[in-house]
């Protein structure tokens, strides 16, 4: 599916597992998308308080700060960064633990082994959905 993304589109991705972090980055950066590397929720808060990122990405079990941590952290920031379209990445399917994310302020939870594909297609929509309502 062809995608016009503005361009820049930055997108920070938070994942302690290197394997899936450059699976992630590789595929988003096929994508034209600039990426922003984080390996734990303390790092990503960092990144997203000093740099203009459009969209996150976080895994939910991390050291520092898990992911649940690190959405509640962001919805806490004043708008526009406390505003940003949040994915969070999972091997966890508990239904519990995917409520309790949704509630914290993420926008969409998807488990692994994630699809490339899928994960683009999730991040342009919500893209899409912040873009159009400004």
């Amino acid at each position: 599916m062809s995608r016009k993304w503005p361009d820049p589109t930055r997108v920070l991705v938070v994942e302690d597992d290197q394997a899936t972090a450059r699976l992630i980055q590789a595929r988003l950066e096929m994508e034209g998308l600039k990426v922003f590397m984080a390996s734990n929720g303390v790092e990503g808060l960092e990144i997203l308080q000093r740099e203009p990122i459009d969209l996150v990405t976080t895994d939910l079990m991390m050291p520092a700060m898990n992911g649940f941590r690190l959405v509640q952290e962001i919805r806490d920031l004043p708008p526009p960064k406390g505003r940003v379209p949040i994915l969070l990445i999972s091997s966890n399917q508990n239904e519990q633990d995917m409520i309790r994310c949704l509630a914290a302020g993420a926008d969409d939870y998807m488990t692994k082994p994630i699809s490339a594909q899928v994960l683009v297609e999730r991040l342009w929509r919500m893209h899409q959905r912040s873009f159009s309502a400004g």
